[in-house]
């Protein structure tokens, strides 16, 4: 090769290295701010509501001793039992119609 395609290939090889932009990046703080979203943002991933709740016999499904009678033992043990209806007393509207207020407010909306 001669001088010439060494020099051509010297400024080739300069101005890539250099960018082809010509302009600076902007450095870290100088930029202006990003404005923040508006309003609430979704999650990526939507997120499933669980509910605690037997529908079927509105009681919170993690105290319904109709669908688990192992919670039984536990209710009855805590002095919360009424045998007349075979329910927890704090759930037997019965017994005292002030529980079904309670358990309604209780019900996921």
């Amino acid at each position: 090769m001669g001088k010439w395609s060494w020099a051509l290939t010297l400024v080739t090889v300069a101005a890539v290295a250099g960018g082809c932009g010509g302009s600076e990046s902007p450095k870290p703080g100088t930029g202006a701010p990003k404005a923040a979203p508006e309003g609430p943002v979704a999650p990526i991933i939507p997120k499933k509501a669980v509910a605690d709740w037997c529908g079927e016999h509105g009681v919170p499904e993690s105290a319904c001793t109709k669908c688990s009678a192992d919670l039984i033992p536990g209710f009855k043990a805590k002095g919360d039992w009424c045998e007349k209806h075979a329910l927890p007393k704090s759930q037997c509207v019965a017994c005292d119609p002030a529980v079904a207020e309670k358990l309604k407010a209780m019900m996921p909306k």
